[in-house]
């Protein structure tokens, strides 16, 4: 096989990623053109309260034919043509349909916001799952490499009867169990960067190593502060708050239909036919008009058009309500989230430190006889779990600051940048991802 068929690979730190995702992801394209469609039914509004000008024109080959023979029969050319101006006086519907349209433009808007939000989460959630996988596999390959010449040690204590055949066997069980959560973490690791490229966009990516230490500062210094900020701040609760905004424009757009409707036409006409196109002498006729138009009975439309706005504006108002409670529930939980997993951060670390030492004790104490080879083998297992629980209380605490921030409101394009330099600073990055963060 040739070298060439290997497609190779790039280094991304996590904000690299998440800029691939914005240019790829397909359900912020969309919402980006929900506001271009929103935008566009705005512009038709406005332009139903502007000034329409229109021109129009007719030309015909005209033939008469009378009954009876005593006028003859004609053959003419004929035309008609002109211009008519119309301004709306009074159209309380249009103008309030117009204000309406331009708060669902802002309800779009936010819409957006909240689906950037979501694809930064989504983009970092899949990236710390591809390196806490990948460290799960690294872990689990130390222990089997360090329990195949613990392996070794045993099959040579027991060629010198110094140690009994059923603890050689209990390592080489222990030793094909490991070979199986190795096979299984491969396949994990394979289906987290399955989910990274669904987001990314490219198969040609491998996530940047994290920092030992990462700092991470919150903005909200309490669960309550958390919970006003989400008031102030979250997407959610400024969507919600838009709907309300444009479900009050659409009841005034409907009491805006009994409104008589006030119209100024300005028109101006050449004609050299008359009434059923009869010949009739040149003229030019120019017209100012003033048009009302007032609905006196539509069959109970109009009220049950109006009933169903207010009942859009009270719904309206409840999914406010709902997204405030939710938003408060999320930053609080948020904030909660992070204190504990900073605090499990701490006593993961303490117990590797422990797990370590006792893999070393054991050892020492088999060596010397006053331990079983089973005792070495649940150190090892102990010390994979806690570096694993290091590992993941890591990634959750990166995951619960990046919750929290997003749950307060904060700008996902602010975010990914500080994310992304707290995870990898002191992490050396490959030449090309230098200088695309220099451009």
């Amino acid at each position: 096989m040739g070298a060439g068929l290997v497609r190779a690979t790039s280094v991304m730190p996590l904000q690299q990623a998440y800029s691939l995702a914005r240019v790829s992801a397909p359900e912020l394209a969309i919402a980006r053109y929900r506001v271009d469609g929103a935008k566009s039914q705005r512009d038709v509004a406005r332009g139903r309260v502007m000034p329409q000008v229109s021109v129009f024109g007719q030309w015909s080959e005209n033939r008469v034919e009378y009954r009876g023979g005593l006028i003859p029969d004609q053959r003419y050319p004929g035309e008609r043509y002109g211009f008519q101006a119309s301004q709306s006086l009074i159209n309380m519907s249009s103008w309030m349909e117009y204000d309406r349209q331009k708060a669902l433009v802002g309800l779009s808007e936010q819409e957006l916001k909240i689906t950037e939000s979501q694809l930064l989460g989504l983009v970092a959630g899949a990236y710390l799952a591809v390196l806490l996988s990948d460290a799960d596999l690294a872990q689990f390959e130390t222990e089997l490499e360090a329990l195949e010449q613990q392996l070794k040690e045993a099959n040579a204590l027991y060629e010198r009867s110094l140690l009994p055949i059923t603890q050689v066997l209990e390592t080489q069980t222990r030793a094909d169990t490991l070979r199986a959560d190795v096979i299984a973490a491969r396949g994990q690791a394979a289906i987290a960067r399955e989910s990274l490229i669904a987001l990314v966009g490219t198969r040609d990516i491998e996530p940047m190593a994290i920092a030992e230490q990462v700092s991470l500062d919150s903005t909200a210094g309490s669960a309550a502060d958390a919970a006003i900020m989400a008031f102030e701040s979250s997407p959610e609760v400024a969507a919600a708050e838009e709907g309300v905004l444009a479900a009050r424009k659409s009841i005034a757009r409907e009491k805006g239909s009994w409104v008589p409707n006030v119209d100024l036409i300005v028109s101006s006409q050449y004609s050299d036919v008359g009434f059923d196109n009869l010949t009739s002498p040149p003229r030019t006729s120019d017209s100012i008009q003033i048009s009302v138009n007032y609905p006196l009975f539509e069959g109970g439309s109009g009220s049950a058009r109006l009933r169903g706005a207010w009942a859009e504006f009270y719904t309206a108002q409840q999914q406010v309500e709902a997204a405030k409670r939710a938003g408060e529930t999320r930053a609080r939980s948020a904030w909660v989230q992070l204190q504990a997993a900073s605090e499990r951060v701490n006593a993961a670390r303490q117990a590797v430190k422990t797990s370590k030492t006792n893999v070393d004790a054991s050892r020492k104490a088999v060596k010397a006889g006053t331990a079983r080879v089973t005792d070495v083998l649940l150190a090892m297992a102990q010390n994979t779990r806690a570096e694993r629980d290091l590992s993941a209380a890591r990634f959750q605490r990166a995951m619960g600051w990046l919750e929290l921030e997003l749950a307060t409101g904060v700008d996902p394009m602010v975010l990914a940048p500080r994310l992304s330099n707290a995870l990898h600073r002191g992490v050396s990055a490959p030449p090309s991802v230098q200088a695309t963060e220099e451009q």
